[in-house]
C-alpha cells in the first residue's frame, strides 16, 4: 500500500486507511513494516542537475585534468555533502584489501528538498568556478543551446 499525502486532511485520511487495512491483519498475527518518507526528487529536477553537470563537465577541470560526467557528479555530490553538513563520502579498503573503494552520497536518495538544494548549490558552485550555463530554464531544467 502506497499513499501520497500533500496536506493535513489527506495525511489524516491516509493514516485512517492504513489503520483500517492493518488492524484485522495485526489481530490475526501478521507483522508489517510501516515506512513513512518524504516524497522523492522529481524527474525535472534530475534532468536539470544532470544537464548542469554536463555543462560543468565540458568547462571545468580538476587537478589539471578533464573528467567524465559520472566523475564530476561524484566530485560535486561529495562537495555538496561537505558544504551542507550532510554525511558524505569516504574511502575504504576493498574486500580483498588490494584497492580503495569510494562510498558516498547518492542523488537517487534525494527528496524534493534535497534536489532543490543541490540545484541551488550547483548554481553557486558553478558561478564561483567560472562556469557559464548555456541556458537555464527555471521550471524544466537546463537546456543546452545548439
Amino acid at each position: 500500500m502506497r499513499l501520497l499525502a500533500i496536506n493535513e486532511i489527506q495525511g489524516h485520511t491516509a493514516l485512517k486507511e492504513v489503520w483500517a487495512f492493518l488492524r484485522p491483519l495485526l489481530k490475526a498475527g501478521k507483522r508489517f513494516w510501516i515506512i513513512i518518507q518524504l516524497e522523492s526528487k522529481t524527474r525535472p529536477q534530475e534532468k536539470k542537475y544532470h544537464a548542469m553537470i554536463g555543462e560543468i563537465t565540458k568547462q571545468a577541470m580538476h587537478q589539471g585534468a578533464q573528467w567524465d560526467e559520472e566523475s564530476w557528479k561524484r566530485f560535486l555530490l561529495d562537495q555538496f555533502a561537505s558544504d551542507t553538513n550532510r554525511p558524505g563520502g569516504r574511502v575504504t579498503a576493498s574486500l580483498d584489501g588490494k584497492r580503495v573503494v569510494q562510498l558516498g552520497i547518492q542523488s537517487r536518495d534525494f527528496t524534493i528538498e534535497d534536489g532543490n538544494e543541490f540545484i541551488e548549490w550547483l548554481h553557486c558552485w558553478a558561478a564561483n568556478a567560472g562556469i557559464e550555463f548555456a541556458h537555464v530554464d527555471g521550471s524544466d531544467g537546463v537546456r543546452v543551446a545548439p
